[in-house]
């Protein structure tokens, strides 16, 4: 081949489009701008409904979409998992953690959830009106503090084990919908919260459910519906505001992610 052949041959393959490299995989997160997040999006064709799923203290995105017993729960269903890293507890540490206490001069992590919601639209092929955030622990807590401040960022709420912390707020700033699942013995997050750290304090379940039913304007506050799916007891408050839904699953165990919880919370979410 001549040196002209071999030029043309170069400048030809500079031509070919380029494959785009795809994100997601837990050796390869998506990277936007305040941090990464990790995903996974179900076969066939978009828009995929999807479930955004934070880590707890100390956690990864990484972990998160390792699990495979938790994400082909969801990818069975339909649904998408994205993953997002919450901000390293120390610098040089891989584990992140969530500003659920929203103090000040930490990333701000409502908006981080946003963005990332809104760039896996994009990537994973998601209907933006069918995105549910949920989380575990500290990650259930950055829950439910999205679900009270911004509630129409997501289409529903599904936190286990994580509650507000105190002070708790007065009200939020709308209705929402919103599942909560909790082990009666937890002793990490137990229901009625405790003292922690440098002496802050994590909130009261129930009291936190009771703020959500003023702002929704419920009719009562006792539970206007029961049910029992396996070792789960359910309570419901559906005679709320529109756009607002109630729910607390109470389990027997401690402080963990309950066998079947994935489904019993899409179940509630598709029969809304």
């Amino acid at each position: 081949m001549t040196g002209l052949a071999r030029m043309i041959g170069v400048a030809a393959i500079a031509l070919l489009p380029v494959q785009a490299v795809a994100c997601g995989a837990a050796d390869l997160p998506c990277e936007i701008e305040g941090g990464v997040y990790h995903g996974e999006a179900p076969d066939g064709e978009g828009p995929h409904p999807g479930v955004v799923f934070l880590h707890g203290y100390g956690g990864r995105g990484a972990g998160v979409i390792g699990n495979r017993g938790l994400v082909t729960a969801f990818l069975g269903r339909g649904y998408a998992v994205i993953a997002p890293q919450g901000v390293p507890r120390r610098k040089g540490e891989t584990g992140g953690t969530w500003n659920a206490r929203g103090n000040p001069g930490s990333r701000d992590d409502v908006a981080f959830l946003r963005a990332v919601a809104a760039d896996a639209v994009e990537r994973f092929d998601l209907d933006p009106g069918r995105i549910v955030l949920a989380g575990f622990s500290l990650g259930g807590m950055m829950t439910w503090r999205v679900a009270c401040s911004e509630p129409e960022a997501f289409a529903a709420y599904a936190p286990i084990a994580g509650v507000l912390w105190r002070p708790l707020p007065k009200r939020c700033s709308g209705p929402v919908r919103l599942y909560h699942t909790h082990g009666w013995s937890d002793p990490v997050v137990p229901l009625e919260g405790r003292i922690v750290g440098s002496g802050i304090r994590q909130g009261d379940v129930f009291a936190g459910l009771s703020i959500l039913r003023d702002t929704a304007r419920c009719e009562t506050d006792a539970p206007d519906g029961f049910g029992r799916v396996g070792p789960y007891q359910i309570r419901r408050w559906e005679s709320c505001a529109e756009g607002s839904a109630l729910a607390m699953a109470l389990h027997p165990g401690g402080h963990a992610i309950p066998k079947g919880w994935s489904g019993l919370v899409l179940d509630w979410v598709e029969g809304e």
